[in-house]
């Protein structure tokens, strides 16, 4: 039954959680929206829940925190995506917490009960109020967003902007501006750290200073082996020709699956330890790889994603970004967790 899997191994995204936490001494905003980056935001919350360097977790919507209270995560919940009139009734209900970054959000909220977190726009050009000071009773955090961490000028320019509106906020609980990146600036006002990427172990600078480890396999099923002849056109389009009697697999695995289709032609997935590559256009729910020089046979798992190859450096040859890539994998595909030894 099993076509596709993704393992998570829960004792490395714990001791990455612990790094994390070690690296910047402050407790952990993780984020998961998206279904934890496409991950499995269910799983990765289970992991999580009982650590006491993650104080809460952080998602887009009040759907995706709903489904995370209906898993009994107990911990506060920050909805980073905005709000509309229909969702105060949920929020009273789920004890959600909004994150507050436009006026129609305080008019949303009325006289409700309901604390918040406010957000500004320091420079990254989305969400967030640019230098106006909210005043209202209700607020418990403050918070901002590196745009650009890799450029340090322009960070330290959102640091400084940022630490003025913090202190017209004196009584608040938790004041969070570092991400994944955004950690090596160790912002020295703020509470909390809110953090993803780096949870799984996908290094999100070159020179990443924290010495985290790949938490995640990505591997599929070879469905048929086969050989073909020389001069023989391989996958739709016919945009490989074979040079030579070519041993090919199939593997279950596509771009609905999650495997982008600028990968065709030059990307390779994994047998055992050893690169095959892929030839002709990856299709729907199947990639063809070259077996020539392997012992593979149906049945087999391939690797896409493992500790020697992360979704960052998969995502360097498909031309995007991990972010992308893990947020498009497919329900389809199992996720497993593997436990950690107690």
């Amino acid at each position: 039954m099993k076509r596709a899997v993704l393992e998570i191994d829960e004792e490395k995204i714990r001791e990455n959680v612990r790094k994390l936490y070690r690296f910047s001494g402050k407790r952990i905003i993780a984020v998961i929206k998206a279904d934890a980056y496409g991950i499995g935001a269910k799983e990765i919350a289970q992991i999580l829940s009982d650590m006491e360097e993650v104080d809460s977790f952080a998602v887009a919507c009040v759907k995706e925190a709903i489904q995370l209270r209906k898993q009994a995560i107990k911990k506060e919940i920050l909805i980073l995506g905005g709000i509309f009139p229909e969702d105060l009734d949920f929020i009273e209900e789920y004890q959600l917490t909004p994150v507050i970054s436009d006026h129609e959000h305080l008019k949303i909220l009325g006289n409700r009960d309901i604390k918040f977190h406010v957000k500004y726009d320091t420079g990254m050009g989305r969400l967030g109020f640019l230098n106006e000071i909210i005043k209202d009773e209700r607020i418990i955090g403050v918070m901002s967003h590196f745009s650009s961490p890799t450029n340090r000028e322009f960070s330290l320019l959102q640091v400084k902007r940022f630490e003025e509106m913090v202190k017209h906020y004196r009584n608040v609980q938790k004041i969070h501006m570092e991400s994944s990146a955004g950690l090596i600036y160790k912002v020295p006002f703020t509470t909390h750290i809110r953090v993803g990427l780096a949870i799984y172990g996908e290094k999100p600078l070159k020179n990443y200073p924290i010495d985290i480890k790949p938490a995640l396999r990505l591997k599929a099923r070879i469905i048929s082996v086969k050989y073909v002849p020389e001069d023989y056109p391989i996958s739709y389009s016919r945009t490989f020709i074979t040079k030579r009697r070519t041993r090919i697999g199939i593997v279950a695995f596509g771009y609905a699956d999650g495997l982008m289709k600028s990968l065709s032609n030059k990307g390779y997935l994994i047998y055992k330890g050893k690169r095959v590559s892929i030839l002709g256009n990856i299709t729907m729910d199947m990639t063809i790889v070259d077996l020539s020089e392997t012992d593979a046979k149906v049945g087999d798992w391939i690797e896409i994603v493992n500790e020697e190859r992360s979704f960052t450096a998969l995502a360097k040859d498909a031309g995007t970004i991990p972010y992308e890539l893990m947020c498009n994998l497919s329900k389809r595909i199992e996720r497993m967790v593997l436990k950690a030894d107690k």
